[in-house]
């Protein structure tokens, strides 16, 4: 009887390890690098733009970032060329910038970038019309000495004589001395790297590229339109810098450029970062920019928005006719005061903090290289506009605006640090994605919103169909959430069944959580809140930590390994800058 007792034991201890090595033990999975990214820091602005640019977000429904980073191409726009801050003897920085904003369609990029520039767009308008006839005397008298100088060389082909030899040369003279006039140009949008060349030529060696359509841009950049379909980038890489740029072609007379001021203001889709040529990025271009990533607010904007009041768009109209209204027959320097110089240079080493292992530019050096100098430029632009708005539309000269820039402006300048880098890092991302990646973002996302720990197989496959095509491309993609630890796949009888790592579902009710409350909040407390706290062009960032604004999400429960395996854990990367994969979307939002 004993004998039979000790082997019922011995079976149920066997029995009790098996099913205990089967248990799963969940543990935090690996987490893509989704970021929460800070909202751009409006007070840096003087007054004047804050009032348009809020205006422009609510009466357009887009998020602050939209309208702030056209507001920032708008100055560029306007001061390039006629302004820069000088650092030291040898160091000084132009005020012309590169900038991108990230949203995917139906964003109304279009609308914000209409508001921003229309008085740019006005006052070109205005200066074609008032020099149109002045020009078109010019090339009448031009054409005519031309025309004299064609009869002068066939009579002196004939008789040499020295009188007429006289007559070319002092009528060459007077040809080649005339500062041809042209109509002015100040923006452009689908041009060629040789037209925008030509362009930059004939207006002072400056251009501005803006578009609220800016992936044909890269496209062109590519090598669209080129004979050979090489990517021809020189005039955006020395347009950025002011370096000497000769452009020759067979033919035609040759373009110089001593000191090229380009701005490039890009609105685009976050696909179109994503799939830049990798020359791009080895020869430096993509390093040039300033990105912005904004969350979109479709699906949470409002139906019938406040309109801009008239009078802050009245001012804002006349604040930028007054910048582009300024004479200087060269460029204004600018000088940082003392204190101003020593904030300036405690930035630099904050910096140069963070290339070391860990920090955080460690993964864009290239990019972060040419931060101070990006935050120098804006300096500049701040110091204008603050001061514009006291000085008369009928004073041009540029004199009016103080040349030496104090700690004050430096500082607000200063607060765009973490914004651009956050940015510039959720940028670098979406060019090291590839397209196994954005699927099981996608595929995540799907399986957070059932929010159920059992979720059947042919459930995920029913509302993914459209996305994966193949049965192998969706099951390939649940492989690679189980291998981060999101999910467990498993068989129960012929069903396949997959298992939720149970912090997708405490995140899920943590976020229900927060909108609920935000709800509550907005019903008993709105009319004990400021409306500085209410604006609906933000609502985006109400959910957010601020003292985790600008990192990665925290990860709180677990990856599924067996009990007799350790758990790994991966740091997460910004991205793998230099790879070139493409991604299909399919109409989704790119998932940063």
């Amino acid at each position: 009887m004993s004998f039979n007792n000790g082997l019922i034991a011995e079976y149920e201890r066997e029995r009790a390890e098996r099913k205990k090595e089967q248990q799963v033990e969940w543990h935090t999975p690996i987490p893509f690098d989704d970021y929460v990214l800070p909202p751009f820091p409006i007070e840096v602005f003087p007054r004047w733009l804050i009032n348009y640019v809020e205006g422009v977000a609510e009466s357009t429904q887009t998020p602050i970032d939209a309208p702030t980073m056209a507001a920032i191409s708008m100055l560029s726009t306007s001061l390039a060329k006629r302004f820069y801050v000088r650092l030291t003897g040898e160091w000084s920085e132009p005020l012309n910038t590169y900038t991108i904003l990230a949203l995917s369609s139906g964003n109304r990029k279009s609308s914000v970038f209409k508001a921003i520039l229309e008085p740019i767009i006005n006052y070109e308008k205005e200066e074609r019309e008032r020099l149109s006839k002045e020009v078109s005397e010019q090339k009448v008298k031009l054409k005519a000495k031309q025309k004299r100088l064609e009869q002068l060389e066939k009579e002196y082909a004939k008789d040499g004589n020295e009188i007429t030899l006289n007559e070319m040369c002092a009528l060459a003279n007077q040809i080649d001395e005339t500062k041809v006039l042209s109509l002015p140009r100040l923006i452009t949008e689908d041009v060629t790297p040789e037209k925008l060349s030509d362009l930059m030529a004939d207006n002072n060696e400056k251009m501005a590229l803006l578009s609220a359509e800016g992936g044909g841009i890269f496209s062109i950049m590519a090598g669209r339109y080129a004979s050979d379909g090489k990517a021809n980038i020189e005039i955006f890489l020395k347009g950025y810098s002011g370096d000497y740029c000769a452009v020759d072609r067979i033919g035609r007379e040759a373009k110089i450029l001593d000191e090229p001021a380009l701005t490039l203001g890009l609105f685009i889709q976050p696909k179109v970062v994503q799939d830049v040529p990798v020359i791009f990025q080895e020869r430096g271009l993509m390093q040039r920019f300033l990105y912005s990533f904004p969350r979109s607010l479709v699906g949470h904007r409002k139906v019938t928005p406040q309109e801009i009041e008239a009078n802050v768009k009245s001012q804002y109209v006349l604040n930028v006719k007054k910048l582009l209204c300024k004479e200087v027959t060269e460029a204004v320097q600018l000088t940082l005061l003392g204190n101003a110089k020593q904030a300036e240079e405690d930035l630099r080493g904050e910096i140069e903090k963070m290339f070391l292992e860990g920090g955080k530019l460690a993964e864009m050096k290239e990019w972060g290289s040419k931060l101070a100098g990006q935050i120098i430029r804006i300096t500049g632009l701040l110091q204008v506009a603050d001061h514009v708005q006291i000085v008369p539309l009928d004073e041009p000269n540029a004199d009016t605006i103080p040349k030496q820039i104090n700690e004050e402006t430096v500082i607000k300048a200063q607060k765009l640090t973490n914004y651009f880098i956050e940015h510039a890092k959720a940028a670098y991302g979406c060019m090291g994605a590839d397209e196994g990646t954005q699927d099981a973002k996608y595929l995540l996302k799907v399986i957070e919103r059932m929010d159920r720990p059992i979720i059947e197989y042919r459930e995920v496959q029913n509302l993914t169909r459209n996305r994966f095509k193949k049965a192998i491309q969706l099951k390939n993609t649940l492989s690679v959430l189980e291998e981060r630890g999101f999910i467990l796949q498993k068989m129960n009888g012929r069903k396949r069944l997959l298992e939720v790592n149970p912090y997708l579902l405490e995140k899920q009710k943590s976020t229900h959580s927060t909108h609920n409350n935000l709800q509550t909040l907005s019903r008993k407390d709105k009319k004990c809140i400021g409306p500085e706290h209410t604006s609906e062009h933000n609502t985006h960032n109400l959910n957010r930590d601020k003292s985790n604004v600008g990192n990665v999400y925290p990860r709180v429960l677990g990856v599924p390994t067996h009990q007799d395996h350790e758990s790994q854990h991966k740091e997460p990367k910004v991205g793998n800058v230099g790879q070139n994969r493409k991604a299909k979307t399919n109409g989704e939002d790119l998932i940063i």
